[in-house]
């Protein structure tokens, strides 16, 4: 009796499964505004659309690759785990965490529609001595080779070249990892890169080589709490997200200069993000800032 129930239970189970299997295979449209600000219309399905919403929100929205585009951050990262290649069975059930499958599930299905944003700002790597960590980066040329012309002496003493400036880093960068071949894991670096400032940046890779703890630049409490937008597709979680959360934190002194001028400029862009989505579907309107963002030089 129970092997008939237990059948007949599996049974129900199949049939919801692929019920809902063929409801995520539903088609749906997409638009956006192209570099030109021609409306485009991308036909999708509903679990490619589910899948590329949770992908922009992880970065557009719980990070600060918005910051990238609508401000004067050089680059922003995020990374996910594989479950693949087997290093241990602590970095498999990481790997298999609700937000690694969104991430990882997310970029497979962005790599689809790729074509469509004609962009080399935006790309994936893998580090040469952790093959289960993708990185995924977003990098505003102009800024970025401006940071680093900037900033000139500490790449050339860290990369031991002579002459280093944005556009050799950029074009190494299409062939090994910027990461952990070209910028050598090297904290300072990477912090300059990603916007924090010179002292702050070389501050945090001392400390860390001293294992000494390092304050962040928001402990003043001016980092902004108020939430003022409306967006179309699951509102509260996303409105939080860009109004808490997507605002660059890194460690330094908060009352520096250095901090107070970058603190400063990330509030205004804050408000030019919160400004730019109010009223808009988030992933259309993330869409269109990529398309315009593909002439990026």
């Amino acid at each position: 009796m129970w092997l008939k129930k237990l059948s007949v239970f599996l049974c129900i189970l199949c049939v919801m499964f692929l019920g809902w299997e063929c409801t995520q295979m539903i088609t749906t449209s997409l638009q956006f505004l192209d570099k030109n600000g021609k409306i485009q219309t991308l036909t999708i399905s509903k679990k490619d659309k589910n899948r590329l919403y949770n992908l922009m929100s992880i970065l557009f929205a719980d990070d600060s690759f918005a910051y990238v585009i609508l401000g004067s951050k050089p680059m922003s990262w995020s990374g996910y785990l594989k479950p693949f290649p087997f290093h241990g069975w602590q970095l498999f059930y990481d790997s298999l965490s609700k937000y690694n499958r969104n991430f990882r599930e997310g970029w497979k299905t962005w790599l689809k529609y790729r074509h469509l944003f004609p962009s080399e700002s935006i790309w994936s790597e893998i580090s040469d001595d952790s093959p289960n960590h993708v990185s995924v980066l977003i990098v505003n040329n102009k800024r970025f080779k401006e940071v680093v012309s900037e900033n000139q002496k500490d790449f050339e003493m860290i990369m031991h070249k002579e002459i280093i400036d944005g556009d050799i880093i950029l074009q190494e960068a299409k062939h090994r990892p910027l990461i952990s071949t070209i910028l050598k894991h090297n904290q300072a670096l990477f912090g300059i890169l990603l916007g924090y400032g010179r002292d702050n940046s070389w501050n945090f890779f001392k400390a860390c080589e001293n294992h000494q703890k390092l304050g962040w630049v928001w402990e003043d409490g001016n980092y902004p709490k108020s939430i003022d937008m409306t967006v179309d597709a699951k509102p509260t979680y996303i409105e939080t997200l860009l109004s808490l959360y997507s605002c660059p934190s890194f460690a330094g002194d908060p009352f520096s200069k250095e901090s107070l001028d970058l603190k400063k400029e990330y509030l205004f862009t804050r408000e030019k993000i919160l400004n730019y989505y109010k009223g808009k579907d988030f992933l259309e309107a993330t869409l269109t800032l990529i398309a315009s963002f593909s002439d990026n030089k």
